[in-house]
């Protein structure tokens, strides 16, 4: 096993930055996909029951 260097164990704060930020990221994009997928034959909200008072007729 060869030594690795602090700087390459230890991110600087910069690149902790941008790590975090990349996983925000894909846990973002992640989460947008489930929901686009998941029960894609159910919108997501449910159209308002016709009212006996309508005037448009049906």
């Amino acid at each position: 096993m060869t030594r690795t260097t602090k700087s390459a164990v230890t991110p600087t704060s910069a690149g902790r930055r941008v790590l975090i930020g990349v996983g925000v990221a894909v846990a973002a994009a992640g989460a947008a996909a489930i929901a686009l997928t998941r029960r894609p034959e159910m919108p997501p909200v449910a159209p308002r029951p016709p009212s006996l008072k309508d005037p448009r007729p049906q």
